[in-house]
């Protein structure tokens, strides 16, 4: 799926942050709205992306794109959080060349996180800002909780020995 992809580093407020999330993705009045936030700071305000004029989006479980890591990193073109894809024939992989002759100054823009791979095909670049960050008594919302190896071993360990007894309730093993 990959082989004609041609990777270009898109400068983004996301594109070096290690730990990105994607909270939220609403796509409402004409507008693709994603937020993002970065899990070790909490001083930075959630970052959102605001696409116009986009024909389609597709949102991915990052953990079914393991082949497209593996490729980024084979052929030298790992660059960030966010690129922009180049392929031949343009749009091939979604199936919708036509839509050049359509939206002439249309790409194909790729934010990838913790969680999500969110593609965009769109005319124009998205409105990056701010929004406010969620309050210190509410819960952040995301899919999932990451426990980092030598930051979180104490969580860790309690996860894998819930696990174990779960797995075996007679307590054998």
């Amino acid at each position: 799926m990959y082989q004609d992809w041609q990777i270009t580093r898109w400068d983004t407020p996301v594109a070096d942050i290690d730990r990105l999330v994607m909270v939220s993705l609403t796509d409402a009045n004409c507008e693709l709205t994603a937020v993002f936030e970065d899990l070790q700071s909490t001083a930075n305000a959630p970052l959102r992306a605001r696409f116009r004029h986009y024909p389609g989006y597709r949102n991915i479980d990052e953990a079914y794109r393991t082949d497209l890591w593996q490729w980024l990193d084979e052929t030298g073109q790992r660059c960030g959080n966010t690129f922009i894809v180049t392929e031949t024939p343009l749009l091939a992989s979604w199936g919708t060349v036509y839509l050049h002759d359509w939206v002439p100054t249309i790409q194909h823009f790729v934010i990838a996180t913790l969680d999500d791979v969110l593609e965009v095909i769109a005319g124009e670049t998205p409105i990056w800002d701010t929004v406010d960050a969620a309050t210190v008594d509410r819960n952040r919302p995301r899919k999932v909780e990451h426990l980092l190896i030598g930051e979180d071993d104490d969580k860790i360990d309690r996860l894998v020995a819930d696990i174990k007894s779960r797995n075996n309730p007679d307590g054998a093993g």
